[in-house]
């Protein structure tokens, strides 16, 4: 694992619910975070199928989308919309997590991401719109 990738990691890691989640970071670059998390069956939906529970999904989608902006503008980016649409059912499995700005803007910024489950297969997606805190300039309303 880089350091970057190490730091930013420990970052995520210090909420109790990611740690919850235990997320990690698989690699992460300006233009994409790769997160994983380990399945396990709290995360059921309680069906026979032992889907995983949307919520769990939608929950790793806005935290890696958010994450890549954090990654990217190195400051937290609130979450102002998130949109999810699921896919297919994600089974039992550990979940790879693949978030990416879609647009770095000054006040508002948007990043999309995916879950993919154990066999690489998109299980769901989503797009958010965070809020932005980027420095104004000498002089400049806000």
């Amino acid at each position: 694992m880089s350091e970057a990738a190490a730091d930013l990691e420990e970052r995520i890691r210090t909420a109790p619910f990611h740690r919850w989640l235990d997320v990690r970071v698989l690699a992460v670059t300006p233009e994409e975070l790769r997160l994983a998390a380990t399945w396990r069956p709290e995360w059921e939906n309680g069906t026979a199928e032992r889907s995983t529970h949307g919520g769990i999904l939608a929950a790793l989608l806005d935290l890696a989308a958010d994450w890549c902006l954090v990654a990217t503008q190195g400051a937290p980016a609130p979450t102002i919309d998130f949109t999810t649409h699921f896919l297919r059912a994600a089974g039992p499995g550990d979940l790879v997590v693949v978030a990416r700005p879609v647009k770095l803007g000054r006040s508002l910024t948007v990043a999309e991401a995916e879950v993919l489950d154990a066999a690489g297969k998109r299980v769901a997606v989503g797009r958010g719109t965070y809020a932005s805190f980027a420095p104004s300039a000498p002089g400049e309303r806000t």
